[in-house]
This record gives C-alpha cells, sequence and structure tokens, in this order.
C-alpha cells in the first residue's frame, strides 16, 4: 500500500480541527436523524456543537487513556492537513474496543477510510495489545462497509439495520504479514 496517512494525537490546541468537522453538514450528513440524546446534537443536520466549553472535559476522557480508549487525526503524510478522525473505546457489553471514524467530507473518495481504518488497527494491535476492533453501520451506508471490509473487517451480523462488522487481532496480523 503507497500510504499517504499517519496518525496524530491532537494537543489540546488543535482541537478547534475537530470542532469545525462536527459542524460541516457535508462532513456530518451520515450521522442525521441519529437521536444521539445528548444536547449539543442537531438531529435535523448530523452536526455536534463542539464548543470550547465542552473540550476539557473531552480531552481528558478521550486522550491518554489507552487502552482503555484511544483518539487520533488522520493526518496526511505529505501536507501534515488534517483529513479526519479515528478512535476506539472498550465496550464491555461487545468485550471489545468500539470504533469510530470519520472522513471530511472534501477527502472522501480517496482510499482515506480504509487507510485510516487500517493504522487504527495497527495502533490497537502492535501498540497497544488490544484483541478485537467492531462497528455497528447503518446497512444502508454502503461505501463505509465497504471501506471497513477493504481494511479486514468481516461482517459477522446484523442487528436493527446495522451491520456488524469486527477485526481480530490474528486477522489483521495475518494480512499484513
Amino acid at each position: 500500500m503507497n500510504e499517504k496517512l499517519y496518525l496524530h494525537v491532537p494537543s489540546f490546541e488543535e482541537l478547534d480541527y475537530r470542532q469545525m468537522i462536527l459542524a460541516q453538514p457535508s462532513t456530518m450528513s451520515y450521522n442525521r436523524g441519529c437521536e444521539l440524546g445528548v444536547n449539543n446534537y442537531n438531529n435535523e443536520t448530523g452536526c455536534i456543537d463542539f464548543r470550547k466549553e465542552y473540550w476539557k472535559h473531552w480531552y481528558s476522557w478521550w486522550i491518554s487513556n489507552e487502552p482503555e480508549r484511544h483518539y487520533s487525526y488522520l493526518t496526511q503524510i505529505n501536507s501534515n492537513d488534517f483529513i479526519g478522525e479515528v478512535c476506539f473505546h472498550y465496550d464491555k457489553t461487545s468485550n471489545s474496543h468500539c470504533i469510530g471514524i470519520v472522513i471530511e467530507a472534501k477527502y472522501r473518495g480517496n482510499g482515506y477510510c480504509s487507510e485510516g481504518l487500517i493504522k487504527l488497527a495497527e495502533k490497537a494491535f502492535v501498540d497497544l495489545n488490544i484483541d478485537k476492533l467492531r462497528n455497528d453501520i447503518p446497512i444502508e451506508r454502503k461505501f463505509a462497509i465497504l471501506g471497513h471490509k477493504k481494511a479486514g473487517f468481516k461482517e459477522i451480523g446484523m442487528v436493527d439495520g446495522n451491520c456488524i462488522l469486527q477485526l481480530s487481532k490474528d486477522d489483521y496480523l495475518n494480512l499484513v504479514k
């Protein structure tokens, strides 16, 4: 693979990028109508209000809490531009680390989803010795599902209109041999 990305854990001051992408209707449209149940979420646009008053609590929860949680920006190698975010957190119900990935709308369609997921898997499996990653994606989000499968995730089931995708450490290590 011709690598285009690396993971960058943002400094507190760099959270302005996260604030920007979460406020972009074009980037967050996938999230529209999800009824997240939080007061800073706009159900009509899918956007999340991530104003500075939320930063301190969010940062202390997500940053430097590995292996329980990890968060980083997907960053272009050649320009150091941020193009999205990836994360995971442990979920005891599924006994796995649930992941998240957001690619800024203007960067979609360039293979960044699958490369970003591979980078996240490397962080999880090689650096942090995690056993498995999982994501539940609504079945209508076909490109997101395809990006996960391209990165080695396997479909393990369908629940309530969601495709359940999982990547184990063993499967990842077999892919990168």
